[in-house]
């Protein structure tokens, strides 16, 4: 008997069904956990921000914005993205 884990698939004898279940269980988790945390690019963050590339990048540079630094790469976490919008909202009293 054989099973499917990640789009490999495992002859059963290899685990027990125990091991195999919790191992499984664990996968899938941490797939919808990093689905659910994915750091956008540069590009997808303009895009996210409805502005340009070269504005989004000015900025990291003048550290308005929160972002991570992989090496070369900056990614950004969509919340950080949402604080920055509340940060720059203007608000205007009607009375």
């Amino acid at each position: 008997m054989e099973k499917e884990i990640l789009g490999a698939v495992v002859p059963m004898m290899l685990f027990k069904k125990e091991i195999y279940y919790f191992i499984e269980s664990l996968v899938k988790d941490k797939l919808v956990e990093m689905k659910e945390k994915k750091l956008l690019t540069t590009e997808e963050a303009a895009k996210f921000l409805n502005i340009k590339i070269s504005r989004l990048r000015q900025a990291v540079f003048r550290r308005e914005i929160n972002h991570v630094k992989l090496g070369a790469l900056v990614r950004f976490r969509e919340e950080d993205l949402q604080t920055y919008i509340q940060q720059n909202l203007k608000t205007f009293d009607q009375s």
